[in-house]
């Protein structure tokens, strides 16, 4: 592929991850929906079911879609093919809670979780397309670039979103983000435009509709791209031997093995995420306009250590991104943990010292997700043989499903034993991230083994 069409793809691909996860940010699994679910009256248990969904979605497909890729020279079809399905659900989400009496709550909550799913499994089912197009678009030592820089620009945008998202649900943010000029600026424009004053739902249902329209603009970006033909094309086998192909992976080759040991701690250990949130707004008496305030620091949590992360990754490989986001990964729920013995089961005074804490927690977590998301997506295109690449992210992705329903078993915790033992759980995972992080060979670096096929990069 020539250069220019290259840099183009690039500039699509950076305009694509820009847009979708600031669409993205306005349903935020993590602070937004859990909030609405809770104030709709919903269980502990249907926040982490939503927001497992909002993620698991994601990876179920990929396994059905990789088997498919494999067998295509162009792989931009499936991708388009599911960009309307990634609309119906999400609009739909959202248009279901101007549409719906809002006297229906569990209705709601159904066609807004639905909806939501609808868009995660049609985002899975692009994924497989997206990472096949990079790896053929994009050259190995450009590619923590590449995704560092679709997060970093979509999260500048993304620290703009919640403070819409604060100025939308209303309410006092915390007094250093009230008084801060650009809260009171964004605050007048989303006044003008009428998306403020509005009754619970429709605060939420506008922020959902909002979400989608960005986000599709962002995916129907991508569907302008420039793909060149695979150079290895497979015939499609039946489904049984291509899932027979993947265990053997597991069996024959040691780091598959932990990557995926290591993608198993790093899920129980975030299950609790959505549950920081919730516990602020019911245990410690945060505002709704909180929410919108633990978005901008997430989000820019992102802005901040992206560079810092593609910049190590592409330097010095994927293994040492995984040891330093495991160990970072300890520090909230260590800290939510010693916050939740002190303060007891209830608190309705947010004092400076309190809400500082709180908000660190969103940072620190902010600065794992995004290194780890970078470093999770090259270390599979890294460390695949080309004309396995498709089995390799496909497979590895599905067969994570199972742990990305955590947040439910996170949502079954708290409901049975309290927020307590769901933070304990969460930093004991955390110290088993480390280990198999430590564990894990870097691709750049290591020797193959005996029958195993070398990666070029």
């Amino acid at each position: 592929m020539g250069e220019p069409s290259s840099r183009r793809n690039q500039t699509l691909g950076i305009l694509n991850g820009m847009l979708v996860n600031v669409g993205n940010a306005f349903v935020d699994p993590f602070t937004v929906l859990p909030v609405f679910i809770t104030t709709f009256g919903g269980s502990t248990v249907l926040v982490g079911f939503v927001s497992a969904a909002f993620f698991a979605g994601w990876f179920l497909p990929q396994v059905f879609v990789a088997r498919l890729d494999q067998s295509r020279k162009r792989v931009l079809p499936i991708y388009t093919a599911a960009a309307a399905f990634r609309f119906v659900g999400f609009a739909g989400a959202g248009a279901s809670v101007f549409l719906i009496d809002p006297s229906q709550r569990s209705l709601i909550l159904f066609c807004v979780s639905a909806g939501l799913s609808m868009n995660a499994l049609a985002a899975g089912v692009a994924a497989v397309p997206f990472l096949e197009i990079t790896s053929k678009t994009v050259p190995v030592n450009k590619r923590g670039a590449f995704f560092a820089g679709r997060r970093v620009i979509g999260g500048v945008l993304g620290i703009v979103a919640g403070l819409v998202i604060a100025a939308v649900l209303g309410g006092d943010p915390g007094a250093m983000w009230a008084q801060s000029g650009v809260y009171r600026q964004v605050k007048s424009m989303v006044d003008a435009v009428g998306w403020s004053g509005h009754a619970f739902p429709h605060d939420y249902g506008i922020l959902i509709l909002l979400g989608a329209v960005i986000s599709t603009g962002g995916v129907v970006a991508y569907m302008f791209v420039s793909e060149p033909d695979a150079k290895h094309v497979a015939r499609p086998a039946p489904f049984r031997s291509y899932l027979a192909e993947g265990f053997r992976l597991l069996k024959r080759v040691p780091d598959y093995r932990t990557f995926l040991w290591m993608r198993v701690c790093y899920q129980l250990s975030s299950m609790a995420f959505p549950f920081y949130a919730t516990y602020a707004y019911t245990r410690l008496g945060f505002s709704e306009a909180s929410v919108g305030v633990f978005v901008s620091i997430w989000v820019g949590a992102g802005v901040l250590s992206n560079a810092i992360w593609g910049r190590l990754l592409d330097r010095r490989g994927n293994r040492i991104v995984f040891v330093t986001t495991a160990a970072i990964s300890v520090v909230a729920p260590a800290a939510m943990l010693v916050l939740a013995s002190r303060i007891g089961s209830a608190s309705t005074l947010v004092g400076a010292g309190i809400f500082s804490l709180v908000a660190s927690t969103f940072l620190l977590n902010g600065f794992v997700r995004s290194g780890r998301f970078i470093a999770n997506q090259t270390y599979l295109l890294e460390s695949a043989p080309p004309h396995r690449r498709p089995l390799y992210v496909g497979f590895m992705n599905s067969l994570s499903f199972p742990f990305m329903l955590s947040p439910i078993l996170g949502g079954l915790v708290v409901a049975a034993f309290g927020y307590s033992a769901l933070f304990a759980i969460g930093a004991a995972a955390a110290v088993g991230n480390i280990v198999a992080s430590a564990r894990l060979a870097e691709p750049r670096h290591r020797v193959p083994a005996p029958g195993e096929e070398s990666v070029p990069v």
